[in-house]
């Protein structure tokens, strides 16, 4: 609840109370004694303070500890691995079912062959794409260490939840 007083100048300001946990601030405290400039700038700075950490300090802290977990990279060298992992197995069932929808049987050494030539490329691609993952990673760590990358970042959205 704010009730009002009048300052010295005869207007009326909204006194400072506690009001459901937050701490309002009376500006009529500047024109009121010697010190009153003083207490309502350290309060103002209380309140900017109070607000920041509990808007913004959580994600600046899950930014820090985004940014300096080591196994981030390796989180997502794995993530991108088991991706490419999948995506070959679906590939492969794809091609058995339209072999088997067109009555295509391949020779052992057709077999073969064409599980060398998936093979390979599955290793190709998931050394790849798992190498682009963790260093994407890596630079996404340093762009938030960096200053990078930061709250501004954040859309806004997410920090007005």
């Amino acid at each position: 609840m704010v009730t009002r007083t009048q300052n010295s100048l005869g207007l009326s300001m909204p006194s400072t109370e506690q009001s459901s946990g937050m701490q309002l601030v009376d500006a009529g405290q500047a024109f009121a004694g010697d010190q009153g400039a003083s207490k309502l700038f350290g309060q103002l700075s209380r309140a900017q303070w109070e607000d920041y950490r509990a808007r913004f300090l959580p994600y600046v802290e899950t930014l820090g500890d985004y940014a300096t977990d080591s196994a981030v990279p390796g989180n997502a060298a794995q993530q991108a691995a088991d991706s490419m992992t999948n995506a070959y197995q679906n590939s492969e069932k794809a091609q058995q079912m339209q072999r088997q929808g067109y009555g295509i049987d391949m020779t052992p050494r057709q077999q073969q062959a064409n599980s060398r030539r998936a093979n390979i490329a599955q290793t190709a691609s998931t050394a790849s794409a798992a190498n682009l993952a963790r260093v994407s990673a890596q630079d996404r760590q340093n762009a938030i260490l960096g200053g990078g990358l930061g709250l501004s970042n954040i859309p806004d959205q997410v920090l007005n939840q």
